[in-house]
């Protein structure tokens, strides 16, 4: 499969890959803040900070072209938005531009499943980048307010809410990780519920061609432990994986004295990724319970609530 056939996102416009999920409506909505602006005095107080930090040479490079767009815009607050729609392999499908442009106060809802039928893609579970034409030219470099992914279906719901950042992501040349550690401090396994993680191989270059290759531990309360394999996560992929994928079918016994909880570190190294915790029904439809952006899903909290 090709990957992107143009530049799919300069330097300074904020992304993030967000999942889609066969068999589910699959929104994604954002409501800009009243109180936006692309550049203010706190905003240019901290891109002067930021660029005494560097030489001359380099802030002209990153914030050059920044200006120049955000000059010819006439200083235009309005946002634009496109969505590139990559496989769970992080094959390049297909691209889709939102045809409108946003002012502050301004809200949208996308049905991303409406979407993917209308651009004849068959149901199946995608990963969608989408890219914000400009955020807030601080420090940060991020979108000015939290984007919120639904998943529903006829019985449930599931939010999480995350932002959308232009700074380097597994770019070597421009910023080197040390690696990743993700921490899910509430997975259940029991005949009702599993647990999964899905981590995204994410990079802010268009080309990054590395895949990861993270492993997992699964640990009980009382400091017994369980070794687990990731499997290897496509650059520009995602994979999800249940706790019975990870430590095999032993593990509903593993956790069964302790209420079927435990908690699960995965790591990797070299290299950043993005988590999410789901929550799953444990039946053959395995139905979307629960999903939050690294931290444990709002429904793995429930029964602390009733203790």
């Amino acid at each position: 499969m090709p990957r992107f056939p143009v530049t799919p996102w300069k330097p300074y416009e904020p992304r993030f890959i967000l999942p889609t999920f066969a068999g589910l409506d699959n929104r994604l909505g954002l409501s800009i803040p009243v109180w936006y602006r692309p550049l203010n005095l706190r905003y240019l107080r901290s891109l002067v900070a930021g660029s005494l930090k560097k030489n001359f040479i380099e802030s002209v490079k990153d914030l050059g072209p920044e200006l120049f767009s955000l000059a010819s815009s006439g200083f235009s607050r309005k946002l634009r938005f496109k969505l590139h729609i990559l496989s769970r392999r992080g094959d390049y499908l297909t691209s889709h531009v939102i045809p409108s442009a946003f002012e502050p106060g301004a809200s949208f809802d996308i049905d991303l499943s409406k979407l993917l039928a209308e651009l004849k893609l068959p149901e199946d579970d995608y990963l969608v980048v989408a890219v914000m034409s400009r955020g807030r030219m601080d420090g940060v470099r991020s979108s000015p307010a939290s984007f919120s992914m639904t998943y529903l279906d006829q019985d449930n719901v599931a939010i999480y809410r995350t932002g959308a950042f232009a700074r380097p992501l597994n770019e070597g040349r421009l910023k080197s990780h040390v690696g990743f550690t993700g921490i899910n401090p509430k997975v259940i396994a029991t005949q009702d519920v599993v647990s999964s993680v899905l981590l995204i191989n994410h990079s802010s270059d268009p080309e990054y061609a590395f895949p990861a290759h993270p492993t997992s531990v699964l640990i009980r309360e009382d400091g017994e432990q369980l070794q687990g394999d990731f499997g290897e996560i496509a650059p520009l992929g995602a994979r999800e994986m249940s706790v019975a994928d990870m430590f095999g079918p032993q593990v509903f016994d593993f956790l069964k004295p302790f209420n079927g909880r435990g908690t699960t570190v995965t790591t990797c190294r070299g290299m950043t990724l993005a988590s999410l915790h789901l929550q799953r029904s444990n039946d053959n439809r395995r139905t979307l319970l629960g999903i939050e952006h690294s931290r444990p899903a709002h429904m793995n909290l429930a029964g602390i609530v009733q203790h």
